[in-house]
């Protein structure tokens, strides 16, 4: 019995991804459970889309893992805002990486673009701090790039999820942090890697509409 209970904890230990996304989604669960009842939530995305929409553009970084070597994911968001609280659609990302892999005796850099669609949406704001969930899905590919030329290719679906926490510190600055899970299906007897892997969100942010606002 004893040994039995020690190989299933070692088998969670040995799995930190898989401890990573329970916790996360039930980190997740307990916030959507504990804000189901406040007045802000009354508005439902049903209603918030019958709203005049209008037009934004944001640069996108993100952190994340690759075979467990560090990476970083940049990328453009383009779309429609729906009062401050919805926002919808597309963008494109990339990654950013040293991670330089071997391939066939011969070192190799990772390469990998998609385009995506993702909804984001505001759930819950209390004064200066406010929590949103974000979904996205992507298609793109992912190749072995070796002195310019595609050594290996594959096709790949891209899945990510991801909450976040943004502080207003003053009336045009905040602070956002956030974490995730990205998942991500692909040929793997091409490209040899481990790409499924948490996320994680920093960033500064700059309120420019009420900057413009308060400039005319």
């Amino acid at each position: 019995m004893k040994k039995s209970i020690r190989l299933k904890l070692a088998s969670k230990l040995s799995s930190p991804y898989k401890f990573f996304v329970r916790t996360f989604f039930m980190i997740l669960f307990m916030i959507l459970v504990s804000t189901i009842g406040h007045a802000q939530i009354s508005d439902s995305i049903f209603s918030i889309l019958k709203e005049k929409p209008t037009f934004f553009a944001k640069l996108d970084t993100r952190g994340s893992f690759v075979s467990n070597r560090h990476v970083r994911l940049n990328g453009i968001k383009a779309g429609l805002v729906f009062k401050n609280k919805l926002k919808l659609g597309l963008g494109y990302s990339w990654l950013r990486t040293n991670y330089t892999p071997f391939y066939n005796g011969n070192h190799v850099d990772l390469k990998s673009r998609n385009f995506s669609t993702f909804i984001d949406y505001i759930f819950y704001t209390q004064d200066k701090l406010q929590l949103n969930a974000n979904l996205q899905l992507g298609i793109g590919n992912l190749y072995y790039d070796l002195d310019g030329e595609k050594v290996a290719r594959s096709f790949a679906v891209f899945y990510e999820q991801s909450a976040t926490v943004e502080y207003r510190i003053i009336k045009y600055f905040g602070v956002g942090l956030g974490v995730g899970y990205r998942l991500v299906a692909f040929n793997k007897k091409r490209i040899n890697e481990n790409l499924s892997s948490p996320v994680y969100i920093a960033r500064f942010k700059l309120y420019f509409g009420d900057m413009i606002k308060a400039i005319q």
